[in-house]
């Protein structure tokens, strides 16, 4: 989430970003030859997992590194570049084949392009009242944005593609977002009780803004993430995560692992986010209960809903105001005004993205517009920060890598023919859609996402090339059910 200002009773004050410390940015470069030690002690997929969740999970928020020409690296892209690093140096073959996949090169080609034309379409400085006037963008910004843009979709999506080819990878895969959420219990209990302060403690300084951890009479703990709602986040795709990998690992720390899926779901409901608990609440028992297919139709549905989001807000077909009203009646007033400050945000972004719709605005704020006083909108949504900043093509690229998984899933899921797979595809495909549907009211915050997309696409594949070739081999024309 980028916030430039926070709410301060019925007030805008500006939201000052805290500084890294000397101890942040020491045990963040040291993750990088750790993490890359790690390919050279377990195996690629088990590295991978450990690099990418753990450095979401432990590694300080802030903190980057900045070299010329090059976005900053922090705690979310620099983790699938020490990943492809070891894989370049303990099993090269793994990354260095292109994908089969059109659809994603297709996609990366327009990651790549479109930061750069970005940039030639906005050559102008923005004027701003009583303020200083917003620079125009160069070359120079626009390979910056293509850069960012790559490591922070395209990258994380290929390593997913290149290291998770079986349905055991990607059982490993939700096996660590489980096992990391579950890791996390005692932090998050402990910020429940202490306030959030284990950032702070231990890297130096508090990662937002202290007002936003208050909900319920209590903390909405943070841990070493974002913000609570990052937390939230990863805590809804773990715990459905634990509901569809079956009964790998059979425990965790001594505790049965059939009951450690529910531990979670409670822990779920303490991270205080009433969007995470509405998506958990009607996930769970399509997981629990309903067949692969249906689970499937349900994540095609919200994939639908998300791609089109844009198309609907900007036509003013979204029900917004039904939706304000059904949440005052069932949620509260607060939590019905808090999502009518996001559309009305929304409203004031969509108006600015309306003039440079194709390829946005770019970087340096260019997207934002600015009352009198100089405040800029804010932009909650992953989605209305993408569009501003890089139009429909930054928009359709983006999201396009999380969603196309679950639409060729539903056209492969037949070709399947182990019942346990099916099941593990379909899964995987509703927490890839929640996760998606999350971004239209929340940041981004991690990139995880990618990477689940990534091994999903391979691995749905690969399963549908292996029963094709189990019937081949039976010697008959049979039809897989």
């Amino acid at each position: 989430m980028r916030r430039h200002q926070r709410r301060v009773g019925l007030s805008w004050a500006p939201h000052v970003e805290p500084t890294a410390t000397l101890i942040s940015q020491v045990v963040l470069a040291l993750f990088v030859p750790v993490s890359i030690a790690l390919f050279f002690v377990t195996s690629p997929q088990r590295a991978a997992v450990w690099t990418a969740l753990g450095s979401e999970l432990f590694m300080p928020e802030i903190t980057a590194f900045k070299f010329p020409l090059m976005p900053p690296f922090d705690k979310h892209n620099l983790p699938y570049v020490c990943i492809m690093i070891g894989c370049l140096l303990r099993c090269p073959g793994k990354v260095t084949r292109i994908p089969r996949e059109r659809w994603f090169l297709i996609l990366t080609i327009s990651v790549l392009v479109g930061g750069v034309v970005t940039s030639l379409t906005n050559r102008d400085a923005v004027q701003r009242a009583f303020m200083p006037p917003l620079p125009g963008l160069d070359l120079k910004d626009g390979c910056a944005l293509a850069i960012t843009s790559f490591t922070t979709t395209a990258l994380p999506f290929f390593v997913g593609y290149a290291l998770f080819r079986t349905g055991l990878d990607l059982r490993t895969l939700l096996a660590g977002l489980s096992v990391g959420s579950f890791i996390y219990i005692p932090f998050e209990l402990w910020e429940i009780r202490m306030s959030p302060n284990l950032h702070r403690l231990v890297y130096g300084y508090f990662q937002d803004a202290f007002d936003e951890t208050m909900r319920w009479g209590g903390y909405r703990p943070l841990v070493f993430m974002r913000h609570g709602l990052a937390l939230a986040r990863f805590s809804v795709a773990a715990t459905m995560a634990a509901f569809v990998f079956g009964s790998r690992p059979r425990s965790i720390f001594g505790v049965p692992w059939k009951v450690g899926r529910w531990i979670l779901a409670v822990m779920l409901v303490v991270c205080k986010s009433t969007g995470a608990i509405i998506f958990a609440a009607f996930s769970l028992p399509l997981l629990i209960w309903s067949k692969p297919k249906r689970e499937l139709r349900v994540a095609l549905l919200l994939a639908s809903i998300v791609l089109l989001y844009p198309a609907l807000r900007l036509s003013e077909l979204f029900p917004t105001t039904s939706i304000l009203q059904l949440s005052n009646a069932t949620l509260g007033a607060d939590r019905a005004g808090s999502m009518d400050f996001r559309f009305q945000n929304e409203e004031l972004l969509l108006a600015r993205a309306r003039e440079r719709v194709v390829f946005g605005w770019g970087s340096y704020g260019r997207n934002f517009t600015f009352d009198r006083n100089g405040h800029p909108a804010v932009s909650d949504g992953h989605w209305i920060i993408e569009f501003g900043e890089l139009g429909v093509v930054g928009f359709i690229a983006a999201f396009g890598m999380l969603l196309a998984p679950i639409a060729i899933c539903r056209k492969t899921l037949r070709g399947i023919g182990n019942v346990d797979d099916r099941k593990l595809v379909a899964g995987t495909c509703l927490i890839l859609a929640v996760i998606s549907a999350d971004l239209l009211p929340n940041g981004m915050w991690g990139y995880y996402p990618y990477l689940i997309a990534g091994a999903l696409t391979r691995v749905t594949r690969e399963l549908v090339s292996s029963s094709r070739q189990l019937v081949a081999a039976d010697g008959r024309l049979v039809r897989v059910p």
